[in-house]
This record gives C-alpha cells, structure tokens and sequence, in this order.
C-alpha cells in the first residue's frame, strides 16, 4: 500500500483535496458560520485580553465574563450601526417612491422619443410600443399585489435563518474566545502525527496574517465610510450616509468594490435630486459623486490602504483579481468578499505542504490589500 502511495503520491493528493472540497461544499452553511466565529474570535481577542487587565487590587474579571463581555459589545456594536442605518434606507426608499415617473419622462421627452426611435429601428420594441407603456408594465408587474404574501413568507422565513445562524456564530465565538486552543486542537486531532508539525506552523502563520489583516479591513471600512460621508455631504447629496456605509463594506472587494461603489452611488445621489423634482441637476449630480467617491479611492490607495493594513497579505496583484473574479461567478458579492483571505490561506497551506512547485513561491509583487 505505501509502494502504491509513493508511485501515484500525486494522485491520492488529488483526490484527498477533491474529497475535502467537496465535504466543504456540502456542509458550507456549518463551515460558514465556524468561519465567522474564527474571525470574531481573532477580532476579539485583544479585547478579551483588555478585559482580562482590568482589575481592582487582587480582584480581577474572570476569563468567561471578559469573554462574554466582548461578544456583547462585538453584538452592540453592530446592533448600534443596522439600528443607525436601517431608518436611512428606508428613507432612501420612500425617496424613490416619491419619483414622479411621468414629470421625468416628460422632463426628457425629446431623449425618450430618440430612444425609442432607435429601439424601433433596430427591432428590438415594435412600432405600436412606447417606452411610457413599458415602463407602466414593468412597474405595475414589481409592485404586484400577489406577490407581497410570497416575499412576506420570504421574510419570515429569512428572519428565523439569521437568529439560528447568529445564535450558533455566538456560541462557537464565544468557545473559541474561551479556550483559544480549542479549534487548533481539533484541527491537530484530524491531522496524521507526521504532519503535525507543518499543521501547527500553518496555523501560526495564518493567525499571524489573517489577524492582522481582519482588524486592519475592519478600520479600514470605517475609515472609508467617515470619508465617503464627509465627501457626499460637502457636494450636498441626498443619503450620503446611505451611500458611504454600502460603499465602505463593498470596498472590501479588492479592484471590484470600489467600482460597485461608484455605480451604486451614483444611482442613489440621482435618486435625491429625482424626487424632489430636480431633473436638470442629474447629470451635474452625477459627475460631483463620481468625482468625490474617486477622490476617497485615492486616498484609500494612496494613504489608508499602506497606513492601515501595509503588506497584510503578501499575494499577487493578478492572482487576487483572478481570484475575485472566479469567486464573483461561483457565489456573488459574498464569495467576493471572503476570497481574497481563503486564498491567503491556502497559499499558506501550500507553501508548507507544495514548496516544491513553483506556484507557491512568494511573488516579487505584493499587494496593499
């Protein structure tokens, strides 16, 4: 059997990785949130740590409540920003329910008839149809009154999904604070003895880098949203706060966020100016958000990025690209958002198991990211 392993070594890696990325696939929603616990753990352990010099003369907090004490200011913290934002997108959204469709078509009659004169000319509307009875249609077809039962049971069931998957995250963060070497010794217990060593090396470093690099995003995202506002707000648009925290947490995306940002901003400042009727102002709008949220990206590349998070992650410009972009196909913005450090990760991985191959050589070209 070990002459069978050592002539097809490369095989059996193979087909153990396979088996792996399928077992991860299949069970993602239980990995998913043994992820996140990992990641709040490693954001709060400085504040355990915090907790734990607190002390009056010889009494001091015990570990669990320093434990505890962290998860609820981690919860509040978050809590305390969806209950500051929630009302702001709410009103962006009776904004846009205020928009008078007819006013602005009427407004841009003479670029709506061209349009429409083009659609015709090339097929693609018939000569009977009008861009005002599109619309009409397609509105009436969203705002559909059979479908509200559908999205309510939608909600509901949505609702019930994230107070199971936040209550399992909190337990498992709240373990994993507890007894820090509690995962890393699971995680040894699956590993075969001759491995154990290149496994507790791994682990080390990758708590290193993604420790440094999760508490680094997360000034980051709120460095960027103060920036993002106080741009928005000095040119005047309506629900720059809106604007500046969906920015800020795309912008964790590497090359694609920031580009999400600009278009989705761009809508939004358009938005304000729309429903209070002011249809010349688009276009002005429009290029004051592009040039003020363009001014912010430089500034994160050019200063926040290398001030706050430096050389984090040591990998190749074109290899997180490619990365993104395969994750942006496979599982949209989310899968975006946690690829670049999994990638980090199995780097590391490889790097201590593959060093023979060429691939996991450390690049000459690092990122900010």
């Amino acid at each position: 059997m070990t002459t069978l392993y050592q002539k097809y070594k490369l095989f059996f890696i193979i087909l153990i990785i396979g088996i792996i990325g399928f077992l991860a696939w299949y069970f993602s929603q239980i990995l998913i949130c043994i992820l996140i616990a990992g990641v709040i753990s490693i954001i709060g352990f400085p504040v355990v740590e915090l907790f734990n010099r607190i002390h009056y003369k010889k009494i001091r907090l015990p570990h669990a409540l320093s434990v505890f004490l962290t998860l609820i200011l981690i919860l509040a913290i978050v809590l305390g920003l969806l209950s500051f934002f929630i009302p702001l997108v709410l009103k962006e959204t009776r904004l846009v329910a205020s928009i008078n469709g007819k006013e602005l078509v009427d407004f841009y009659r003479p670029e709506v008839l061209w349009l429409q004169d083009i659609l015709v000319r090339y097929g693609i509307i018939t000569k009977e149809a009008t861009i005002d009875s599109l619309l009409k249609d397609n509105i009436s077809h969203i705002f559909d009154l059979s479908i509200f039962s559908n999205i309510l049971a939608s909600v509901i069931s949505f609702a019930g999904s994230v107070l199971f998957y936040l209550f399992t995250i909190l337990f498992l963060s709240f373990f994993f604070l507890l007894d820090v070497m509690m995962l890393p010794n699971f995680i040894l217990m699956l590993v075969p003895l001759k491995y154990e060593e290149q496994v507790k090396h791994i682990m080390m470093r990758s708590k290193t880098v993604l420790s440094r690099y999760f508490i680094g995003l997360v000034i980051n995202v709120l460095v960027m949203i103060a920036s993002y506002s106080i741009a928005l707000s000095i040119i005047g648009v309506k629900g720059a706060l809106v604007i500046a925290f969906f920015a800020g947490i795309v912008n964790i995306i590497p090359y694609i966020g920031p580009l999400i940002a600009i278009g989705t901003g761009m809508i939004l400042g358009v938005t304000g100016v729309v429903s209070e009727g002011m249809y010349a102002a688009i276009v002005p709008t429009i290029f004051k958000v592009l040039i003020a949220m363009l001014i912010v990206i430089v500034l994160d590349n050019v200063v926040y990025g290398p001030l706050i998070q430096g050389r984090s992650l040591k990998v190749h410009p074109v290899e997180i690209f490619l990365v993104i972009i395969a994750a942006g196909s496979f599982g949209g913005i989310a899968a975006m958002i946690i690829a670049v450090p999994s990638y980090a990760f199995l780097r590391i991985v490889g790097e201590e198991f593959f060093s023979q191959f060429r691939i996991f050589k450390q690049p000459k070209g690092v990122t900010n990211s």
